[in-house]
């Protein structure tokens, strides 16, 4: 495919391609990594669509790769599994996630418009308004034409040692923006290949359980806890899911704390100056969606506000009525 332009190839290493898609997306980009050797492998594999399909077959092609032995996952967001079913039938990889993920991976839409449906009756208690609420959830279709139903090969759990290249890659497991959220270890030059987990200048978005899962509605806990867990590492870089190279990695995860400290703050404040609901709550954190169209930047801002109430609810510092049909929070 002639539109594959030699800049979408950038060597880490003698071994190593970052396969960099540019998108019309405020996340500018999304990021493949090519392992050569023994057993070629992929991290990640994008979106689903016949134009991207020929330039990541194009891509490989121009790296040497006909074939593939595996393909990791990092997580179930379309963005980075669409395209794995595909890229497995064309190339007789091997598609390795965790196994949390496997539902939305092996359903993919199905698995999405049943989220959505979800997402849309959990809307009412967080006072969300019901034509915002319907635009938003009305974009599924957009999302399940961008992913195919893939097979998980092979399901990890975390803790796994598995071959990319002639490399090893530990698969740490990393909730929080999804359940199964995988970041994947080199240790021996300790590189970090994070998802969406670490990224340079993006706090990643948690998870919303839609039902609850294992007693928790927001992965938000689970992200702050795995944020720690890094710091158990000796990692040199991390490579995103998007956007650039990490250099300072223990710099980035300090400042990833920090900014959820200060917002728990800013949760804290606004409820104590009168939001009540998870929406106006949101409203308050992020002034910038107020007066948009409906879009996914209000869901995002209403999963963040409601994960750090529940969070202010746990530690006690809020309390939450839920007899009405309204979710209304309080300070203590």
């Amino acid at each position: 495919m002639n539109g594959v332009g030699a800049d979408i190839l950038q060597p880490l290493g003698a071994d190593i391609i970052r396969i960099e898609i540019p998108i019309q997306h405020e996340l500018k980009n999304f990021n493949l990594y090519l392992f050569l050797g023994e057993h070629p492998a992929l991290v990640d594999a994008g979106p689903y669509h016949p134009l991207l399909e020929g330039v990541v077959m194009e891509s490989l092609r121009r790296a040497g790769m006909k074939e593939l032995e595996f393909i990791y996952i990092t997580h179930s967001h379309i963005d980075h599994f669409g395209l794995a079913a595909r890229l497995r039938s064309l190339t007789g990889a091997a598609v390795a996630a965790h196994h949390y993920e496997k539902p939305r991976i092996q359903r993919a839409g199905a698995r999405l418009e049943e989220e959505y449906r979800c997402y849309s009756s959990l809307s009412e208690r967080m006072g969300f308004p019901r034509e915002v609420a319907e635009a938003i959830y009305s974009l599924a279709q957009v999302w399940t034409s961008l992913s195919e139903p893939c097979p998980v090969d092979i399901p990890l759990r975390g803790g796994e040692t598995v071959r990319a290249g002639d490399r090893e890659l530990e698969a740490l497991h990393t909730p929080g923006h999804t359940a199964g959220h995988l970041c994947f270890l080199e240790r021996q030059e300790g590189l970090l290949f994070s998802g969406d987990h670490l990224m340079r200048s993006i706090t990643p978005n948690p998870e919303l359980y839609c039902p609850p899962w294992r007693g928790e509605m927001t992965g938000l806990p689970q992200f702050l806890a795995s944020l720690e867990l890094l710091r158990g590492y000796d990692i040199k870089a991390a490579f995103p899911g998007h956007g650039k190279a990490i250099r300072k990695t223990a710099r980035r995860i300090e400042m990833n704390l920090l900014h959820h400290r200060k917002r728990l703050e800013k949760t804290l404040e606004a409820v104590d100056s009168g939001c009540v609901t998870v929406w106006e709550t949101a409203l308050r954190l992020f002034p910038q969606v107020r007066d948009k169209r409906p879009q996914v930047d209000h869901f995002l801002a209403m999963k963040e506000a409601l994960g750090h109430l529940l969070i202010l609810e746990k530690e006690g510092m809020v309390c939450c009525d839920r007899s009405g049909e309204v979710w209304r929070f309080f300070t203590r």
